[in-house]
């Protein structure tokens, strides 16, 4: 038996394998028009039918040339370039072509393209018998039997004594018009003949308004464009069917069925079957010269059942044989595919009566299941994350799944049902609501989604629920009970007030920073002005002192504005490899130092710690601020003050809470015992200028930079309450690679008074305060307001100034943008860039010739460091 069933399979795999070992033969085809008419289409279907069941494996690579749409020598050069370098390495077996323009083509450029490989055509119009003297040619001439149309024409038309030829001017149509021609005159005093071939569709159109009734069309394939739209034969044929009073006949049989009576029609399709055949005789082995043209029309007669109807022409007036489309079935006849599909309906009717016997049977067994289908449910409701319940209409838990149980601190579920939410919830006032609520479903058929509700869970903790509660109804409809979910979004809900506190301080951080970049010029007006005014009067007058009372504070001024910009826009500036230990240790030196006998300083810094990217002195400022903060919760009653470095890993919901990715940090905290801080105002200890001391303490922005200098250190920020009373202030620093330790001192002062400045300032009042103080310092200066005139001063005295120093923020052109143009021209000239704004040394930072930038408010001698720093490198 076994041997049997081997003989069979070797039998069954013996085609595959022929299969399998087929020649391959690669054959190029290039038609004249393009993918979508119908004629050529049908030739390339006609081709694939002969060559998809022939003895070869055949590669037919298909080219499409588009003459119906561009003009032959439109294409004919630009083609001949593209096939020259796409098929450079391309060996073809044969090439075939279709109509006409692909003919000329291929003789005309097989020397080049192709040497010596077989040309098989088909469809070509008024052909040349001289193309075969070139040798190894064969193919399907397009020839039409005109004489068999007209003679069907003039039958059913004994009163027609004139033919109109309709086409165009194309290469395919001016071929067939030469057949035409040839045949016409066997009809000489039966038929005259007048052609309409260069005329545009409109035209047509008209003409066909006063056309004889002695009149019938011939039509050749017709391709028109009209406002940039492409009309097919098939469309201009209807157009004219539409028009027309007269019978229209063709030879091409895609043109039946848009109007057009019938006749002797060739098909583009057998045409491709033929020169697919000779084809195949050249890959066995035969000459294509030896196989000879085949001259015949391809053919057969076929007619349009509803141009016959509207002519009022009977079948039987036809031709014996003709084929006709669109003609009614009749009805006790029944197609093919309607039988087969009847057969096959029944067939499936059938198998399904067959299933739905089965299926009956199996409900029988699945009913059997259902027990334990409900214990799996069971288990699925308890892998649930939300708080699941479900109640009787008298309020009696039914069932809870286990995340319900264990909020409300019950071990087993089942414990549960029979009682009533009085029985398992504590807090009575949400009891209340769940009680209303569920009567409300129940009574009303109201649904409740998405309704938020603050309650304690089994530890006391107090929880956000959000609720949903929907009707239980049976199978008719009726409600027998209430189906409650709950989900916990107290995590969702305090991310969400973190992005509200952020969004907030955002918007603050603004606002305030404008503030501050306006303060900063009027500042520096003052200081500027100030400095001037006390080197004019006697240093030890009253007035003196009162200038330099009045430079304290503007400094003072200057440096609330700082702590602004700090909490607006932090400075990612002076970023480096830090320890936050070193900064801590630093600040506790201070500290110790200054705070008094009842508060005593603790610190815990843990060993090893990771390095930070961090600017030390903004660490410090956050320290500083941190722990002037636990010093007035204690100042009255005293305690301790704790600092403890460590290092954290945040894992997903940790980070998440914080606004931060997980992994390592290093985590700085600051702890106190004092009083605590109040719930109603935490959300509000880091907006700016909010402050719960005397207005003379402190400017309420401390813990608002704390938060600015820690978002801008990619970091993150809470605050929690001490067990035991007090805050805690927790802030996580992302661990930094090892940075090398930066190496600097201080060079050599340089000279005073040798230099030639540019001043570039839009302020008037520093434009009048600040070349004083520079000239003072003994220098030249050249003050101008408007950059535009400062780039044309540099121009045309390029060697007459030593140093530029321009304001950031001008109309018009920005400092930055001014330097830029400078170093066109100047690319030595060294830049100053002052703003009193902290990011224009971000924008600065891509230009090589600004050397320093300086903040505003300034002093005399912040600015005479900078411009001597900036000198003696130069």
């Amino acid at each position: 038996m076994r041997n049997i069933l081997i003989i069979l399979a070797l039998i069954l795999l013996l085609p595959m394998t022929a299969r399998a070992e087929k020649a391959k033969k690669t054959v190029l085809y290039i038609n004249s028009y393009h993918h979508g008419y119908r004629w050529s289409d049908a030739i390339l279907e006609g081709i694939r039918s002969v060559f998809d069941d022939c003895d070869f494996k055949i590669d037919l690579q298909v080219e499409y040339m588009d003459t119906k749409r561009f003009s032959y020598e439109e294409v004919a050069d630009m083609l001949l370039r593209l096939y020259r370098e796409k098929y450079r390495n391309e060996d073809f077996d044969i090439v075939m072509v279709s109509d006409n323009d692909a003919f000329r083509f291929a003789m005309e450029h097989r020397d080049t393209l192709f040497p010596g490989v077989p040309l098989v055509f088909c469809g070509v119009n008024d052909f040349d018998e001289k193309a075969l003297n070139s040798g190894n040619i064969t193919g399907v001439i397009e020839n039409f039997d005109l004489g068999q149309t007209l003679d069907v024409a003039l039958k059913l038309h004994p009163d027609k004594r004139r033919m109109v030829v309709v086409g165009d001017d194309s290469t395919a149509a001016v071929a067939i018009r030469h057949q035409v021609e040839a045949k016409v005159p066997e009809y000489k005093g039966r038929l005259t003949v007048e052609y309409w071939t260069h005329l545009t569709l409109q035209q047509v159109l008209d003409r066909l308004q006063t056309l004889d009734q002695d009149t019938f069309l011939f039509f050749i394939p017709f391709y028109q464009v009209i406002g940039g739209r492409y009309y097919t034969a098939e469309e201009v044929m209807e157009a004219i069917y539409e028009r027309s009073t007269v019978p229209i006949y063709t030879a091409w049989e895609f043109l039946l069925g848009h109007g057009a009576l019938g006749g002797g029609l060739i098909s583009g399709f057998m045409n491709g079957e033929k020169g697919a055949e000779m084809a195949l005789r050249i890959l066995k082995g035969d000459k294509a010269d030896s196989i000879p043209v085949y001259r015949k029309p391809i053919g057969n007669y076929e007619f349009d059942y509803n141009v016959l109807s509207r002519l009022n022409i009977h079948e039987k007036q036809l031709p014996p044989g003709s084929r006709i489309i669109n003609a009614p079935d009749p009805f006790y006849e029944l197609p093919k595919e309607l039988f087969w599909t009847i057969i096959i309906s029944l067939v499936i009717l059938v198998v399904v009566m067959f299933f739905l016997t089965v299926t009956m049977i199996e409900r029988r067994k699945v009913e059997r299941k259902i027990k334990d289908q409900l214990a799996f449910q069971e288990t699925l409701m308890d892998t649930v994350p939300h708080l699941v319940s479900w109640k009787d209409v008298n309020g009696r838990y039914l069932g809870i799944n286990r995340p319900y149980a264990e909020f409300f601190g019950y071990e087993d579920p089942h414990k549960v049902v029979g009682k009533s939410a009085r029985e398992v919830m504590r807090d009575r006032n949400h009891v209340e609501w769940a009680v209303e609520a569920d009567r409300a479903v129940i009574s009303q058929r109201d649904v409740f989604r998405k309704v938020r509700r603050k309650l304690p869970d089994a530890d006391g903790s107090m929880a956000w629920l959000e609720i949903n509660k929907v009707p239980i109804r049976d199978q008719a409809g009726n409600v027998v009970g209430v189906l409650s979910t709950a989900e916990n979004v107290t995590k969702e809900l305090n991310l969400e007030k973190q992005l509200l506190q952020s969004q907030k301080l955002e918007a603050i951080g603004t606002l305030a920073g404008g503030i501050a970049h306006d303060f900063n010029n009027i500042l520096t007006s003052i200081i500027n002005s100030t400095e001037l005014a006390v080197g004019d009067v006697d240093p030890d007058s009253v007035t003196a002192n009162d200038m330099r009372r009045v430079l304290k504070a503007a400094r003072r001024g200057g440096r609330v504005v700082k702590q602004i910009l700090a909490f607006s826009r932090p400075s990612t500036e002076g970023f480096t490899s830090t320890d936050v230990g070193a900064v801590v240790s630093e600040v506790l030196g201070l500290l110790e130092a200054s705070m008094p006998g009842n508060i005593k300083v603790r610190s815990t810094i843990a060993g090893g710690l990771a390095r930070v990217q961090a600017d030390p002195t903004q660490l410090h400022q956050v320290v500083m601020n941190l722990c002037t903060n636990a010093f007035h919760a204690l100042r009255e009653t005293g305690g301790t003050i704790g600092m403890r470095v460590d290092q954290a890993l945040l894992d997903d919901e940790a980070a998440g809470m914080l606004g931060l990715i997980p992994g390592d940090y290093v985590r700085l905290s600051i702890e106190d015992d004092g009083p605590g801080i109040p719930q109603d105002i935490v959300d509000k200890i880091f907006d700016p200028f909010f402050s719960t001391k005397d207005k003379t303490e402190g400017t309420g922005l401390g813990l608002a930079v704390v938060h600015g200098i820690v978002r801008s250190h990619r970091g993150g920020l809470r605050v929690l309450g001490r067990e035991g009373g007090g805050t805690v202030f927790e802030v996580y620093l992302p661990r930094g690679d090892e940075a090398e330790e930066e190496h600097g001192g201080n060079g050599p002062k340089g000279r005073r008074g040798w230099a030639h400045i540019l001043f570039v300032e839009d302020d008037e009042d520093q434009l009048l305060t600040t070349p004083r103080l520079l000239e003072n310092m003994g220098y030249r200066v050249t003050a101008l307001r408007e950059p535009e005139e400062a780039l044309i001063r540099a121009k045309a005295t390029p060697r007459l100034f030593d140093l530029l120093i321009t304001d950031y923020d001008m109309p018009g052109m920005s400092g930055a943008q001014l330097a830029r143009q400078v170093s066109e021209f100047l690319p030595d000239l060294p830049v100053i860039l002052v703003s009193g704004r902290e990011d224009a040394a971000t924008a600065a930072s891509h230009l090589p010739n600004v050397r320093q930038v300086v903040i505003k408010p300034y002093d005399k001698d912040y600015l005479s460091g900078a411009i001597e720093s900036v000198l003696e490198v130069e």
